[in-house]
């Protein structure tokens, strides 16, 4: 039931090391999380381009997103001097971001925000935002054996990263 644990990983009931060994598991997390990060383009009503072009671009985002978290872990695992873990790291964070991004396509869809328009329930979007750090956080925390501070400033550092990479070579392919 590796969707069970998917859900866990959000409410801080399992981490990283419960996640199953090896790299078919990753793969599966892999999957759910590129799935996951496609529905915003379902989720955003607003979206001008044609449905087969937003999901090329969300396809193009959630790949180097996930290549991002990827390198960024592996190299947070080797400073620690544990890159044994780094299936069942990727595992949990791929799992926990994909749930993450089905909340974020729900929120969205419920609650849209018009660019332009001032938001009377963005709100949301700040609380989730903090929820995404706390959950990748105590990932972090776990898989490196650090206290919850370290965690939440690495997987902050992570979605700053993330955001700006992903942006940068977004506006670069796509213009």
């Amino acid at each position: 039931m590796a969707w069970l644990s998917y859900l866990q990983l959000v409410i801080f009931r399992v981490g990283p090391e419960d996640m199953p060994a090896g790299w078919h598991a990753t793969t599966w997390a892999f999957i759910w999380f590129l799935v996951t990060g496609s529905m915003m383009v379902f989720a955003d009503r607003a979206a001008g381009e044609s449905l087969q072009a937003a999901l090329g671009q969300s396809f193009f985002d959630n790949v180097l997103n996930a290549v991002l978290v990827a390198g960024y872990a592996w190299g947070w695992l080797v400073i620690r001097k544990h890159p044994e873990r780094l299936a069942q790291l990727l595992t949990a964070l791929y799992a926990a971001l994909g749930v993450l991004s089905l909340v974020l396509a729900a929120l969205w869809w419920l609650m849209p925000i018009t660019p332009g328009k001032a938001p009377t329930n963005g709100w949301w979007i700040i609380v989730l935002f903090v929820w995404d750090v706390l959950v990748v956080g105590q990932i972090f925390r776990r898989a490196l054996d650090w206290g919850a501070a370290l965690g939440a400033l690495i997987s902050l550092g992570y979605f700053i990263l993330a955001g700006v990479g992903v942006v940068w070579a977004h506006a670069l392919v796509f213009g």
